[in-house]
Formats: C-alpha cells, sequence, structure tokens
C-alpha cells in the first residue's frame, strides 16, 4: 500500500470531522481509482486534479442532514499482512451498514460491484 494512500483517508477523515466543504491532498494512481469508487457510492461529492499542480487532487466532501456520509473508516488489510477475500465472503460481510472496497483483478471496486461481476480481491477499507 502506498503511504499517500493512508494519508489521503486520514484527510477526508479530518476533513469531514471538522465539516470541511473540500480538502486537497497529494494523489497517486490507487488514489485516484479508490475516490472514483467513493463519488460512485456516493461517500463524496466529487473531485478534481488542480490544474496547476497535477500532484494535487480537490476532493469534494459530503454530508446528510449536517453529519458526514464516511463515519469510520476501518483498513484490515495491511502491508505485511494482506487479506484477500472471496465472492462468498463478501456476500456474508457486507450489508446495508457497511461498503467495502476491494483491489481485484479488474480494478479498485466496491463489494455492489464485485457481488454483480462475481470476484474477489484484497480488502482494502470498510467503510461506514
Amino acid at each position: 500500500m502506498q503511504h499517500s494512500f493512508w494519508k489521503m483517508l486520514s484527510i477526508i477523515k479530518n476533513g469531514l470531522m471538522v465539516k470541511k466543504k473540500s480538502v486537497i491532498c497529494y494523489t497517486k494512481p490507487l488514489c485516484i481509482r479508490v475516490l472514483k469508487v467513493l463519488y460512485t457510492e456516493g461517500f463524496i461529492s466529487g473531485f478534481r486534479i488542480l490544474p496547476n499542480n497535477q500532484k494535487k487532487i480537490e476532493i469534494f466532501l459530503k454530508y446528510s442532514s449536517g453529519k458526514p456520509l464516511i463515519i469510520n473508516v476501518i483498513s484490515l488489510s495491511k502491508p505485511g499482512k494482506r487479506l484477500y477475500i472471496s465472492n462468498s465472503t463478501i456476500w456474508k460481510l457486507s450489508s446495508a451498514l457497511h461498503t467495502l472496497i476491494l483491489s481485484t483483478s479488474k480494478g479498485v471496486l466496491s463489494s455492489n460491484e464485485c457481488k454483480l461481476k462475481n470476484i474477489g480481491g484484497e480488502l482494502l477499507l470498510v467503510l461506514r
């Protein structure tokens, strides 16, 4: 895992706690793939690469009735101990309260997309 990926997640969490409209952080390709999944699943309003600096990205945070949509981010797969789960395990773990984000052979996908494509992968995040 990349250091910038974990730093981006902590910047998003801190921005949500202080109710910022957007946050700016450095980016890598993995960060952009995860942000696309967060946008598709409705956890963020959007994101854009800043025009004057290609290495920075602005992430627009999303709230519901003044409360952040991302309450907690749990990382189970670590660089020293990767956690891979099968499609049948995804059906057991995912629920209406949790969204899983996995790195698969088809790219970074949410648990809903993995169920539709019938694939498993490395568990990156559990969002609540």
